[in-house]
């Protein structure tokens, strides 16, 4: 039985129950997508950049017979999944578990400072308290102070108790996230970590960098070659979309990576079949794959995106 997909539905149940077990095991390494996106619900993206990105599986395997790229296919996939992300025109990274928690402490002093925008400062602040101590030691006491780019704010902009986490960003602090998804994306990182984020924002705003004492090169030497380890989200359960669970009941008995995979190719959006078919990864292609390519027995091993 699906151990990490929530089932409070009969036949979403049956159904669950008859797949392979290949395809059981890629369900829950969707949701652990889904988690490590900080999503709310298990959606059929997550599942299929699961499913594609495994290269062991069927469906993974038909990718790789179309001559498609997985590397872009999982970008384009992570831009249509629903999740707290930084989506670039390069890349598209989540945060890790502390560089959101980072962002939520930065949001939350901003407020509670009545401020009128979340700047550089306030990124950089927030993310500074994750170094480990020898490392802030190692530094000078900085001073948070907001710098000249993040003046002038309109009313449209101006930060709001009740807007969304990015809400109130000023645009300073707005390209420091696309900064750091970019080198986190750059150094082959699977998240945007508080670390990147406070690098990203002394470089985007060099105000801030005077105004602390602090530069990137500074932070970097304190740590002294280290990163700070950024583990994935714990696993727990995550309840599946409408859309999801819908298609998930309509499988066949034992159905497996490219019955999801061809289910997906008939029920997909328009963003999500575009994306097909830029890649030409058509239902005749898996039809005609059927014969050569087959899942692994046993469960699918554990993935975390």
């Amino acid at each position: 039985m699906i151990s990490l997909l929530e089932c409070d539905n009969g036949d979403l149940e049956k159904s669950l129950t008859g797949l392979a077990p290949y395809l059981r095991g890629l369900l829950d390494n969707g949701v652990r997508r889904a988690l490590w996106m900080h999503a709310e619900q298990v959606h059929l993206e997550h599942v299929l950049g699961a499913t594609v990105g495994d290269e062991d599986s069927a469906a993974g395997q038909v990718i790789e017979h179309a001559f498609a790229d997985p590397e872009t296919i999982d970008m384009e996939l992570l831009a249509l999944s629903p999740g707290l992300m930084v989506v670039g025109a390069k890349a598209v990274l989540p945060f890790s578990l502390g560089a959101l928690a980072a962002l939520r402490e930065a949001r939350t002093r901003a407020l509670g400072e009545a401020q009128e925008q979340l700047g550089c400062a306030d990124l950089a602040r927030a993310c500074a308290r994750t170094l480990p101590a020898q490392a802030r030691e190692a530094l000078s006491e900085p001073k948070w102070s907001r710098g000249a780019s993040d003046e002038e704010v309109s009313a449209s902009s101006r930060l709001n108790a009740e807007g969304h986490l990015f809400q109130g960003f000023s645009d300073a602090a707005k390209r420091s996230l696309v900064r750091a998804c970019r080198s986190a994306h750059g150094n082959g990182d699977r998240c945007i970590t508080p670390l990147g984020l406070l690098l990203a924002a002394l470089e985007e705003d060099a105000p801030l960098r005077s105004a602390c004492g602090w530069s990137p090169g500074q932070v970097r030497s304190a740590l002294g070659g280290q990163t700070p380890p950024e583990p994935p989200p714990p696993d727990r359960a995550l309840p599946p979309s409408p859309a999801l669970a819908a298609l998930l009941t309509r499988l066949p008995a034992g159905a497996d990576s490219l019955d999801f995979l061809a289910a997906c190719l008939v029920d997909a959006e328009q963003e999500l079949a575009v994306c097909f078919e830029r890649h030409r990864i058509t239902t005749e292609l898996v039809e005609r794959a059927r014969s050569a390519f087959q899942d692994p027995p046993g469960p699918a091993p554990e993935s975390v995106c």
